[in-house]
């Protein structure tokens, strides 16, 4: 009887929200924080989708994505290196350069090479596909997903910058080259963001198909500064 009523136990304690919870267990063994769901269909060699958030945000805000990629995909949601305040982190502040609001290139420099070194160390722990490596961000984390992907495209197979914009001090950086051309990118954007203009995100595919690119560019009608389920569905199309 106690065996019956433990199992009960611990059957509705894990299909509870608050388990769901417990279980996303923060990992502090690479160079950046790390929440990180393995896949359900494992193979040899799994693809690899990090995801990086936004300003003032932390590594649990996009990590409930994870139920929507495919079961085969390794997920890993990352936690800027800058700290706000509790529970609360930046991958760059920003400065006023001509009236025009740009990242600091210095925080940018450092941001950037702190997702790479970790890229190449979490696809070695965890035994993933090299060839098949994505970043994902938003805000924020969707210009990082910018700075990464068009100064290291051999490290990844594609980008998917949710709601953000390549800021100018980034251009001079990006060289064309056969790695660039065959970056993917899915750029997604609502119409009614007030925060980062949508703008940014026409400005932006057009660059990259200066620069060989074929982005996939999708905007949300109604959507203000934030992520909509039409939205990962087509990015999961996209994947």
């Amino acid at each position: 009887m106690k065996n019956i009523m433990r199992a009960l136990l611990l059957f509705f304690f894990y299909s509870s929200p608050l388990a769901i919870y417990a279980q996303q267990t923060l990992h502090t063994d690479l160079n950046l924080k790390y929440l990180i769901k393995e896949p359900a269909v494992k193979t040899a060699k799994s693809p690899l989708i990090i995801l990086l958030h936004g300003f003032g945000s932390n590594e649990t805000d996009l990590f409930d994505l994870a139920a929507s990629f495919p079961k085969n995909f390794i997920v890993v949601s990352a936690r800027a290196p800058m700290s706000l305040g509790p529970d609360a982190y930046q991958w760059f502040g920003n400065k006023t350069v001509k009236g025009v609001t740009e990242g600091d290139e210095g925080d940018l420099k450092r941001s950037r090479n702190k997702i790479k070194i970790f890229i190449v160390a979490i696809v070695k722990q965890y035994h993933a596909d090299p060839s098949q490596v994505y970043l994902c961000g938003f805000s924020q984390g969707a210009m990082m997903s910018y700075e990464v992907g068009l100064t290291s495209p051999g490290l990844l197979k594609g980008i998917a910058p949710l709601s953000g914009r390549i800021f100018d001090s980034l251009k001079p950086e990006v060289k064309k080259s056969a790695s660039l051309g065959h970056l993917k990118a899915f750029i997604g954007h609502g119409d009614a963001d007030n925060r980062v203009d949508p703008v940014s995100a026409t400005h932006a595919a057009a660059y990259l198909k200066k620069m060989g690119m074929l982005p996939s560019l999708h905007f949300y009608k109604g959507m203000s500064h934030s992520i909509s389920d039409s939205e990962i569905q087509d990015l999961v199309k996209w994947l």
